[in-house]
Formats: structure tokens, C-alpha cells, sequence
């Protein structure tokens, strides 16, 4: 069960909402939308949703109400063009569109130049016909879909149940998802407002359609509801603006653990079932299940699409009729990318549409499937399952105490620091939620108290990285959590037991005295040939500084590929040249990387966890002069590396943390030996890559490493990069997998999750057991797929109780099956060069290998990182893929890395979904290697926390907030009187330029001239019509035109630091005590950049001149002098010009900035002539009256 979170484009993306909904009106005598439409063909029509709806009330036509039918005129309105659905009136700015191409063209070629004649004008007209055909709609994020899909046992019983059964089913997901639609109302739907989004502004609530749907593309049960929220939302100010994404985004995994609880209450509730906890395996949260559905009915129930035998035949048959045609007219075999693409095309041109079929038809077939798994009458089945009743009962918030809430907290502050360095409301949220799944409650209310009761808790036992919020703030800004400029979601938290540990690595990365070697010594194993390989003086240069430091706690980094292993042999074999033959031991975060790392050195290696359990146990102590190598340090976590470090520096003993910060970070809480690395001035580094066969891949490597965009030019010009749909991408792998593989190469498939990996995985072992090279029965596993003889499988748990007398079972392990037991066994053997069996064979019991083995076809990166082969193919959706992902992904293969690109296919995946624009397969690999998902550590974040909220910046954007809402009702009232045309005044005051025009009226005055003057005179001008410029957007427009004209008028304002306009009185008090306290910090701020450019003798302060020594007029220097260096903060002036190139001044507020930056350098050029008889003024260029 989950919700999930898709952007949705304007445009005609809403189409797709309408493709399933029926025609006609159904039974109108049948009350639910399921039963009425229950013999129809498609799926009921869309309702509204959402408290936002009253803000579409205009008092003049009817209004919408929760529950009422959804038209396409609606949708095209709303999501379309982003207007009233209704009345088709403005909702602030509408969406972007282009105009028709022929209109386009028409007013292109009418501003050609009339001179250009014959051949020239036509080679003209064709290239802006050319390039006007080939332009893209522009388009705008219209919404966000909501998917809500509960969980498949629900599903399964729906999909076989009697109609009325089905409709109190339906009722507790819609339950449930109304739930979770009010949670986001209450808790997370807000707009924001002021520079960079400063400041957070309540809303009305949201508008949202939602859309039930009945099946997946497979025909298989699976009720599902998309709620599209509009991306139109109204403020409390009444300002139509935007919603708040990156708040909905971070409280994605918290309303979908949401949805879960609130659905497992209300089918409790209604339907009288019981849940159940069902493990999904390593690294993935608990899944939930109603007791009582057979596994085997639910594994008919998610039949993945691959395909069945007459689909898949009749594409083969397409894909290779076009390989023939392409052979023919290009005289050669396509490549792997080439045929990629046609298979994507065969799968297109072979694809039927998706049949609509009415739910007493879709209820028809799935009770005949269904009867065939559970050898009974399937709605009878139902019915026993739930005549059972529920046993479980049903708490009230009270019914919990104050011991029980405060063990809850700790529990989840526990689940939550083991994953995290630093967390959040919405991450305690989500944890809690999935702490309190197995309770049922009386109502939402009760679980809701339940989650603030934990959720403050956690909070309390947590420490606060963010600082308080201090400065002083209008009443109405505060609110019962939180206030507007640091709501409770900003607040990040950490555990004092993390941040004590990185400041203890910190202390001992740099704390000398530890053991060390002679530079003879090193010397002398650092230019011998290891294995027949010289090191190369990269290798060297990093050995020696290790060796000869006497840092208890060292690093080295190494990129992919950059031959840690060479390199470490060497530092191995002076090591124990000098501390005796045991004194290196290796260790690392798994068990494989520790095998691989031990085999590769000859020393004795374990995993980090097994160490300090021994540790801990007194059966393994370190001692004085040994040498400890931790590799594929960044996967390590803080705490671990910490006990290590500091049992290391008590003995004397000395630690090397190998890894890349570019590679992937910790499972559990780390962020550690990047910010080792960051913090050390210069690292022990590996620069030159060997891996690669190829030199062109061992630089475009380390571009991707670095998140260089030019570096995929390279990988795509030779071929290795390809992208199509799903579907075709996962062919594409497959079959260039298994070219490898039968070519007798060591090949790997590579996905990011592990539902992508489950899906090689069965593509894979299809086409095995059609060559008859594995068995077709089997065992299910965990994650829905099979395994029988002759399958590849990988070990998922280290198990030393599995042996076959040398080695044991390990996380990561791969082995084939060569036998299967009736009891549910296997037996395997290991996996060695070439993917060929060896050894002896190890039975594997049946509990584990129902719940800790997978198929081993392919891999997920995680898993991957540390592996070399000779080829790899990575599977890659750049809608979830990360920098550190993609770069580990492409960087594993010695000969060949090739990435396959999942982007949206319009028959497969929803055509609301699609990206805003359209993307190339480079735009959306840059967009990969711009999303880092790194973590940085506690100690970073608290110093990045403490800067952003005093820094300069925001106390700018504070201040501009404030000052805009000071003015508000001042400037309402000015318009309110002025003199507008007929029909003018309404659209002024709900044009989506209105804020525009208030700045442009709070310049005028800060220019020293009279709005209400300006009003009277400009605003008569203004020309009503379809066909004119929006009347606010033509005001402002007049507005500043006037007062660029004008000379600065005797009522000009004061300014903060002489640069920043204030706003007029009278304000109130709590606003006016919060613009002060601004003001006189930015003012110190101000003159803190100018203290700070003097020291650094910047040329632009030199061409000021001195200023005098007689104290006042220094003060005065130092006053306007702060004005120019706010001025070149404010818009990042860094060449020696005071106030830099009037020639890119932008905008309005740039320009009357800059006209007060004038002020102050004609006052200290001033200043300087004639010193002594200089008197105070009153304008703008003089020494503000306020804090300088």
C-alpha cells in the first residue's frame, strides 16, 4: 500500500484522467459510484475534493462542492490553462501557451527586414518555419497527482468480492484517502512568499479531482485512486500563487505511511479484518497484509506485464524484420543502443490498446482466475475471510500511557538516528506511523493524538540543530508551532551521540604520534614491482604520505577504478616489513567487501559489525603498531567508524579509511568520511584511473564523478548510452547481458531498486527456461519471483552457521541451485570466475531461502559498488537515480559500461505524468548528476544550519516581506480611490500582477513623490479590452516609468543602509518592532562586508579614497561606503567598479538601488573635496538616520 507523488503537466495531460471514465449516467437509483456504474464499461467519473473549493465561491454562480462531478471543461480550465473551472476567471497567472504555429511564423516574417528579397527572404522564411514547426508547447506543473493504491490482499478480496462487499471496501480506501487529503490540508499545503520562498503563507486549502480506478495494465485487481491536487492554490491574503512543493515532496513518505494506518482502521472498522506484518526483506520497510490471503492468490494477482508468449513472439517478429532492414541500407549489425530503439518500436508497433471493460466483467474474470488458486467458489471464500471478524481491539488515544508514548519515542528516535544523521518532523511522522501500524484505533482522531504525543516526544529527546527563532515577529506570524519564517518542518534534529562521535573522528584525523614508517622503507616496497606491476607516482605520492604520517586516523581516497588494491598491496607489504606479518588486518561494512579485501592482501578481514562484536566481547583487540584498513569507507556508519577509530588511538594502533565520496553513502547513519575528507586540506588521493580499456572512459569517468554534463557527450557518441520505454529498455538489457555472457565475458545487469532488479531477474530466468538451461517449477521467493535448478541466486544475510568448511554464507554471495527439495530447500554451489560453479555444495534451508535469497541475473547498485567486470548495464530512471547511483553504475565494467534510460512511454505510463518540458536522453542524465543524494554529517549541518539563519540573505528577504505586508491596507485604500475607467478597478485588484504593482507604487515613494498623486494622474490612462496588457502589469509599467523620470522629489524616505526603501507609516507596532530589529542587523551586517573588504584591500574600496580622520566624517564615509558594499552583495557585483556595469542593471528594484548607490558615491567623492564644510541633509545620500 502506498501513495505516491507525480508532477502533472498543463497542457492536455488531463486528458488521460477522462480516457477510463464511462459514458452515459449509470443506475442513478444506486447511491455509491461503484455499484452504479457497476455494468458499465470504464471506471466512474471524478469528483471534487478539497477545502480549497471555497476559495472558488465567487458569491455570482454556483458553486462546487466536495463530491460533485468533475467535466472536461472543467479539467481543460483548471489543469489545462490554470482558470476558474467554473466561471473560466483568472487564478493569478495562467498557464504558459504558445500560439498557433501559422500565427507564429506570420509575425516572424513580418519583421524581416524589407530589403531582403528573392533566394535570402525565402531561406529566411523557411529556417522561421523550420524552427516555429519544431518549437515545443510550453508548459507549467498544472498539479500533483496523488496516487492511493492500498495494499494487494485488499485488492484481491475487492476484486472477488460480492458488489456490496466491494463497495464498503471501496469506502474505507476512500475513507482513508480523504483522511490523508485532510492531513495534507492541516499539516502540509501552504504557498510561499518573498525571496527564494522566505516566508511560508497559510492557504484556503486545496482543489483536487479524484479519479477511482479498478485494474492495472495486467487486467489484475487493483482499486487505485488518482487525486490530482491543482497547483493553484489562495493564500489567506487572498493572492492566488502557487503550492509549496518541496514542502509536499519531503511529506510524501509521511502521508503514504498515513494513508497505510488510516486504511488498516477503516477496513478494521468496517469490514472486521485483521493485519498482519510481512517482512519485505533486507533494507525495506514491514509491509502490511490482511490475514488470510494465500500468497499464491496474491502472486496471481500481480502478474507483471512482461508479456505472454503471443505479445512477446509477435514483437520478436517485428524487432528483427527491422534489424533486417537496417542490415540492409547501413551494411552492417546495429549496436546495442540501435537495437534498443527498434525493439522499441516493434513493441510499440505491437502494443493493443488498454480495453475498458465494466467491473461486473473485469469481477467475472478475476473470480474464474482466482477459483483456479484457491480450489473453492471465490466470493464464498471472501465471505468466510470476512465472517471471521476481527479480534483485535480498538484503543482510544487515552487508552495509551504517558510510559508507553515515551518507550513509542524512543523506539522511533532509535529506527530514525540508525538511518539518519540528521531528521525532521515529517521523518518522525513517518517512522511513527509505521511504529503504530500494528494498533488498531476507535477513530483518525485518536491515532493523530497518538502521532503528536510520539512525534513530541522524539522531538523533546532530540537535539536541535536549527537555532531558535528569535527575532521579533508581527502576532499573526507565530503560529502554535513554528512561526512563518521557520516552520516546524525546517526544524532538523540530530542525536548528541552522532555529533560527539564525528567530533572525536575529527580530533583523530588529525592527531599525529600514531605509528609510521621510515621513508627508506617506503621507499624501498613503494618502487618494487607488486605482482609484476610498478606503482605509478599517483599510487606512490599516496602510499608514502599514509605510511610516513603518523596520523592515528588516516584517509585515502580512490576513484572508481584508480587500483586501490595495487596501491594498498604495497602499503601491506612495508607495513608488515616493519610491525611483523598479522600487523595489517582489513575490514569493511559487508561481508563480501571484507572477503575481497582480505583474499586481495593476504590478511585476515571481517566486517565491521563482526569486529566490534568481538570487540565488545574481549575476543579481538587491536595492538600497538598494527594497521587497520577499512575499505568502502563511505558505506561505513558514524558510530562504527567512531569505535574503531577510538579503540585504534588507545592501543596505538593506526586506521586508513579507504573509499570515494563520490560513490554511495551509508545505509545507516554516515556522512562520515565525506566530511573527514572536506574538513582535511589534503587528502591521500588515488588521481589516475586504470580500470577502463579504454582512455576516452577514464576521464568521462571522473566527469561523471563530478557531476560534468560534457562527460555524457562522450559515453553517448560511442554508442553506450540508450533509452525507450520500460519495457524496451528491460529487453534492451537483457539481451546485451546475455550477448556478454554467452560471449564468455563476466557480465552484470544493474538497477536502482530492487523491484527493477526483480524484474531482470524474472526477464532473465524466462528466457532460460525456454533454452532449457533451468528448470521451470521452483520456489517463490520473497520478492515474487521463482528459483529452481540451474538458476543464478544471491545470498541476502551472512549466516556462519552455512558453511561449506572454508567459507561460509555471505550478504552479496552468488551461487547456482543444482538441486531442489521436496521440504523447500535448496542445495547451491558457490559461484567463481566466469559465473562456473565450484566447491562443494551447501544446502540451504527452506526458511532461508523463502526469506533471504533472490535471483542473482542482476544486482542493485548498492550491491554492485566494489564489484569489477568486464562489461556493465545499468538500467537507470532518472526520476529517481541520483549522481552517486549513476557514477558507481557506469563505473564497474572494465571494457564497456552502458546505461539504458527509462523516459515515458505514451502508451504505457500516464500522459499527465510527462515532464514539464520535453527532454533529450542528455537532458535527463544531467539532471542525474545535478541530484546528489549524499549525506553530509551532523557537524556539517549544524554549521550550514547556523549560517543560513543569520546570514545576510535572509535577513534581506525577511525584511522585504515584512515591508511588503506593512504596506498592504495603505495601498488598498490609495486604490480603492482612484480615479480607474469603467470596469477597470476588479481586474486590478485580482490581477495576478497586483504584487507587482504595489512594489512599483513603494518605489514611487521611496523616490520621494506622492502615490495618490501618481494614481490620480496615470491611472484615467488606463484602456480596457480582451486585447490589452493586464491593467496592474500596465500601471506598474507607468508607474516606474514615471519615476525614472521624475527627479527624486523632497519626501524621500529613509533607507536601511542608505539602500533599502522602508515603508511609510503608520505601521503596527509588532510589525514596526520587526522591521527595526531587521533594519539595525542588516545595517551591521552592511558595514561588517565593508570592514571585510577593507582587510582583504578589495580594488573597489581603494577607488572610494581614503576616508578622513576627523571621527564624524568618517562615520559618514563608513556609511555610504556600507551602502555600495550592500549593493554589490545584493546583486553579486565582484569586478573593482563600485557598483559594477551599469550596462546589466535588471529590473525596477535593481535600478532604483542603484540610483541610491549613486547617492552614496557622489556623497563620499563629496566628502572627500570638501570635508570640513559639509553640514547634515535630509536625503537619500545622507547618513541614515537609523543605526549608522
Amino acid at each position: 500500500m502506498v501513495m505516491t507523488i507525480r508532477v502533472m503537466s498543463s497542457g492536455k495531460g488531463y486528458e488521460y484522467l477522462l480516457k477510463s471514465v464511462v459514458v452515459g449516467d449509470g443506475d442513478r437509483e444506486m447511491s455509491s459510484p461503484l455499484t452504479r456504474y457497476y455494468t458499465e464499461s470504464g471506471c466512474p467519473p471524478g469528483t471534487w475534493v478539497g477545502t480549497g473549493l471555497m476559495s472558488l465561491d465567487d458569491g455570482r454562480t454556483p458553486a462546487l462542492a466536495e463530491g460533485d462531478t468533475v467535466t472536461e471543461e472543467h479539467l481543460a480550465r483548471l489543469l489545462g490553462d490554470g482558470i476558474h473551472p467554473v466561471t473560466g476567471g483568472k487564478l493569478g497567472k495562467r498557464f504558459p501557451s504558445l500560439q498557433p504555429p501559422r500565427e507564429r511564423i506570420a509575425a516572424r516574417v513580418a519583421r524581416l527586414d524589407p530589403g531582403l528579397r528573392g533566394a535570402a527572404r525565402a531561406e529566411a522564411v523557411e529556417r522561421i518555419r523550420e524552427g516555429e514547426v519544431a518549437k515545443k508547447p510550453r508548459t507549467a506543473v498544472a498539479g500533483f497527482d496523488l496516487t492511493f493504491s492500498p495494499p494487494k490482499s485488499v485488492s484481491a478480496i475487492w476484486g472477488v468480492a460480492d458488489a456490496g462487499t466491494q463497495a464498503l471496501i471501496a469506502q474505507a480506501h476512500h475513507a482513508a484517502m480523504r483522511d490523508t487529503i485532510a492531513l495534507l490540508e492541516q499539516r502540509v499545503a501552504a504557498t510561499r512568499v518573498g525571496a527564494g520562498g522566505i516566508a511560508q503563507m497559510p492557504i484556503v486549502g486545496v482543489i483536487a479531482t479524484a479519479f477511482d480506478h479498478y485494474d492495472s495494465r495486467a487486467a489484475d485487481p487493483q482499486l487505485h485512486t488518482h487525486v490530482v491536487v491543482s497547483n493553484k492554490v489562495q493564500g489567506v491574503d487572498g493572492r492566488w500563487r502557487t503550492l509549496d512543493s518541496r514542502r509536499l515532496h519531503k511529506a510524501a513518505v509521511a502521508l503514504s505511511e498515513s494513508y497505510n494506518a488510516f486504511l488498516t482502521d477503516h477496513t478494521a472498522r468496517l469490514l472486521g479484518v485483521t493485519w498482519v506484518p510481512v517482512d519485505r526483506g533486507k533494507d525495506r520497510n514491514t509491509g502490511w497484509e490482511i490475514e488470510g490471503v494465500p500468497a499464491a492468490l496474491i502472486a496471481e494477482f500481480s502478474r507483471r506485464t512482461t508479456g505472454g508468449s503471443d505479445g512477446g513472439a509477435g514483437i520478436e517478429q517485428v524487432k528483427n524484420r527491422l534489424i533486417e532492414q537496417y542490415v540492409a541500407e547501413h551494411g552492417r549489425q546495429p549496436s546495442a543502443a540501435t537495437i534498443a530503439k527498434l525493439r522499441q518500436q516493434a513493441t510499440l508497433e505491437t502494443r493493443p490498446e488498454k480495453e475498458l471493460h465494466s467491473l461486473a466483467d473485469l469481477t467475472t474474470d478475476w473470480r474464474a482466475r482466482a477459483e483456479v488458486v484457491l480450489g473453492e467458489d471465490a466470493p464464498t471464500w471472501a465471505q468466510h475471510l470476512l465472517d471471521r471478524g476481527a479480534t483485535e481491539a480498538r484503543l482510544r488515544a487515552d487508552d495509551l500511557g504517558l510510559e508507553q508514548i515515551e518507550d513509542l519515542a524512543s523506539v522511533v528516535l532509535m529506527s530514525v538516528a540508525n538511518r539518519r544523521a540528521t531528521w525532521g518532523r515529517f521523518n518522525l511522522h513517518a517512522e511513527t506511523m509505521r511504529q503504530i501500524m500494528g494498533v488498531r484505533f476507535a477513530t483518525t482522531d485518536d491515532r493523530l493524538q497518538v502521532l503528536d504525543q510520539i512525534v513530541a516526544h522524539a522531538e523533546a529527546e532530540s537535539l536541535r540543530l536549527t537555532p531558535d527563532y528569535h527575532r521579533a515577529l508581527p502576532a499573526h506570524y507565530v503560529e502554535s508551532e513554528g512561526n512563518r519564517f521557520q516552520p516546524v518542518d525546517q526544524i532538523a534534529y540530530f542525536s548528541q551521540d552522532i555529533l560527539d562521535a564525528e567530533q572525536r573522528l575529527l580530533a583523530h584525523s588529525q592527531r599525529t604520534g600514531g605509528p609510521a614508517l621510515t621513508a627508506r622503507l617506503v621507499a624501498r616496497h613503494t618502487s618494487r614491482k607488486i605482482r609484476g606491476v610498478r606503482l605509478d607516482p599517483d599510487q606512490a605520492v599516496a602510499i608514502t604520505r599514509i605510511a610516513r604520517s603518523g596520523l592515528s586516523l588516516d584517509l585515502l581516497v580512490g576513484p572508481a577504478g584508480s587500483g586501490k588494491t595495487t596501491a594498498l598491496r604495497a602499503l601491506h607489504r612495508a607495513w608488515t616489513a616493519a610491525y611483523g606479518r598479522d600487523s595489517v588486518i582489513g575490514l569493511a561494512p559487508s561481508a563480501a567487501a571484507a572477503e575481497v579485501l582480505g583474499d586481495s592482501l593476504g590478511v585476515r578481514a571481517e566486517n565491521t559489525a563482526k569486529f566490534l562484536y568481538e570487540h565488545h566481547h574481549g575476543r579481538w583487540n587491536l595492538e600497538a603498531g598494527q594497521l587497520v584498513l577499512v575499505d568502502e569507507s563511505s558505506l561505513a556508519g558514524t558510530l562504527a567508524l567512531d569505535r574503531i577509530a577510538e579503540h585504534a588511538t588507545e592501543v596505538g594502533a593506526k586506521v586508513v579509511l579507504i573509499g570515494d565520496w563520490a560513490q554511495l553513502s551509508a545505509v545507516e547513519t554516515g556522512g562520515a568520511f565525506g566530511m573527514l575528507v572536506r574538513h582535511r586540506q589534503s587528502v591521500p588521493e588515488l588521481t589516475d584511473v586504470r580500470r577502463f580499456a579504454n582512455d576516452w572512459e577514464k576521464s568521462a569517468s571522473l566527469g561523471l564523478r563530478h557531476g560534468r554534463t560534457d562527460a555524457l557527450d562522450e559515453y553517448q557518441e560511442r554508442g553506450r548510452l540508450a533509452d525507450g520505454d520500460a519495457e524496451a529498455m528491460l529487453n534492451a538489457i537483457y539481451e546485451a547481458w546475455r550477448s556478454d555472457r554467452d560471449a564468455g565475458l563476466r557480465t552484470l545487469m544493474i538497477a536502482g531498486t530492487g523491484e527493477m532488479v526483480a524484474q531482470l531477474n524474472e526477464r532473465a530466468r524466462a528466457d532460460l527456461i525456454e533454452t532449457g538451461q533451468v528448470e521451470a517449477d521452483g520456489l517463490r521467493l520473497h520478492d515474487g519471483t521463482t528459483a529452481g535448478v540451474g538458476d543464478l541466486v544471491v545470498t541476502r544475510l551472512n549466516d556462519r552457521r552455512l558453511s561449506t568448511g572454508r567459507a561460509w554464507v555471505k550478504n552479496g554471495d552468488r551461487w547456482q541451485v543444482t538441486h531442489r527439495y521436496d521440504d523447500g530447500s535448496l542445495a547451491v554451489r558457490r559461484l567463481g570466475r566466469g559465473d562456473k560453479p565450484h566447491g562443494k555444495a551447501l544446502v540451504l534451508p527452506a526458511k532461508y531461502v523463502r526469506e533471504e535469497l533472490e535471483l542473482g541475473y542482476a544486482s542493485t547498485v548498492h550491491r554492485a559498488q566494489g564489484a569489477s567486470v568486464d562489461t556493465a548495464h545499468a538500467l537507470v530512471d532518472p526520476e529517481v537515480s541520483s549522481r552517486e547511483l549513476f557514477y558507481v553504475a557506469m563505473t564497474r565494467g572494465k571494457h564497456r559500461n552502458h546505461a539504458y534510460v527509462i523516459v515515458p512511454d505514451p502508451h504505457e505510463v500516464e500522459p499527465h505524468l510527462d515532464q514539464p518540458k520535453p527532454l533529450t536522453l542528455i537532458d535527463r542524465l544531467a539532471k542525474v548528476l545535478a541530484r546528489s543524494d549524499a549525506d553530509l554529517s551532523a557537524t556539517e549541518t549544524l554549521t550550514l544550519e547556523v549560517d543560513r539563519h543569520a546570514s545576510l540573505s535572509t535577513l534581506l528577504a525577511e525584511y522585504d516581506v515584512l515591508a511588503r505586508e506593512a504596506q498592504i491596507d495603505r495601498w488598498a485604500a490609495l486604490l480603492d480611490i482612484a480615479p480607474f475607467p469603467e470596469n477597470v478597478a476588479d481586474d486590478v485588484f485580482t490581477s495576478p500582477y497586483y504584487e507587482r504593482l504595489e512594489s512599483a507604487l513603494a518605489r514611487h515613494e521611496a523616490a520621494g513623490h506622492l502615490a495618490a498623486v501618481a494614481l490620480t494622474a496615470l491611472a484615467p490612462r488606463l484602456t480596457p479590452g480582451e486585447d490589452q496588457a493586464d491593467p496592474a502589469a500596465q500601471l506598474a509599467d507607468m508607474l516606474d516609468q514615471a519615476t525614472q523620470k521624475l527627479r527624486p522629489g523632497k519626501r524621500t524616505t529613509v533607507r536601511v543602509a542608505g539602500l533599502i526603501s522602508t515603508p511609510a507609516e503608520p505601521i503596527a507596532d509588532d510589525m514596526q518592532t520587526a522591521l527595526t530589529e531587521r533594519q539595525a542587523l542588516i545595517e551591521a551586517a552592511a558595514r561588517g562586508l565593508l570592514h571585510d573588504a577593507q582587510e582583504a584591500g578589495a580594488e573597489w574600496v581603494a577607488r572610494l579614497g581614503q576616508p578622513s580622520s576627523r571621527p564624524e566624517a568618517r562615520e559618514r564615509w563608513e556609511a555610504h561606503a556600507a551602502t555600495v558594499a550592500l549593493y554589490r552583495y545584493q546583486y553579486d557585483v565582484s569586478g573593482p567598479a563600485p557598483l559594477g556595469d551599469p550596462n546589466i542593471v535588471r529590473g525596477p528594484d535593481q535600478a532604483a538601488e542603484y540610483r541610491a548607490g549613486q547617492h552614496a558615491l557622489r556623497h563620499i567623492k563629496a566628502s572627500a573635496q570638501h570635508d570640513d564644510h559639509r553640514g547634515p541633509q535630509s536625503t537619500v545620500g545622507n547618513t541614515p538616520r537609523r543605526g549608522l
